[in-house]
């Protein structure tokens, strides 16, 4: 079951109800969920977790503010401790970040810096993503400055600072832009080969 916190008006304890109504829940299912940091209410994962979520997904895409401006998505390393620790006090098996690299004013110095923030808070799983920058297609994009975007050789050198950071740090490469904690069920299954 995946949701988001950011369906307007959304009562989360009916849309559960809905869904368990339709659907037999197995013990042991995951039920993931993803969150913006910045618009997460105290309490709000006590709830989620209370109604059967224990996975979450955290987008943080890059922690230089520079890089965030450039987006227009300016997130505290705060904002995203707290709903890291929150999650673990209320009992998610597995927290999530998701990285993105190839953003605009993204630098080597910066990514690093962003890489190291990430290891502090040791999350669970890392999705490391490719920037696509299509503002023909994405009309926010349309705001980011192009001669901010990183040339492609930056960008593969951005990927390949993170492949080395992470599987330093002991995270797996699972393949399809994800790392996992060795202990981590992706991990585990990949080892099992299922």
């Amino acid at each position: 079951i995946q949701a988001d916190l950011r369906i307007a008006g959304l009562d989360m304890r009916k849309l559960m109800r809905a869904i368990e109504a339709n659907f037999e829940r197995l013990p042991g299912a995951e039920c993931s969920i993803e969150v913006d940091p910045r618009c997460l209410e105290a309490g709000r994962l006590a709830e989620l977790a209370a109604l059967g979520f224990n996975r979450i997904s955290i987008g943080v895409q890059d922690f230089d503010r520079a890089v965030q401006e450039a987006i227009h998505r300016v997130q505290s390393e705060e904002e995203t401790r707290r709903a890291v620790e929150e999650a673990r006090a209320h009992g998610f098996v597995s927290v999530n970040f998701d990285l993105i690299y190839g953003l605009p004013k993204q630098t080597l110095n910066g990514f690093g810096a962003t890489l190291d923030k990430v290891l502090d808070l040791s999350p669970d799983r890392i999705a490391l993503y490719s920037y696509a920058h299509l503002p023909s297609v994405f009309k926010p994009q349309r705001r980011i400055n192009d001669a901010d975007m990183p040339a492609g050789e930056q960008k593969l050198q951005l990927l390949t600072l993170a492949i080395g950071r992470l599987t330093r740090a002991g995270y797996l490469y699972i393949g399809m832009d994800h790392f996992a904690r060795p202990n981590d069920d992706l991990a585990v299954a990949q080892r099992q080969g299922r």
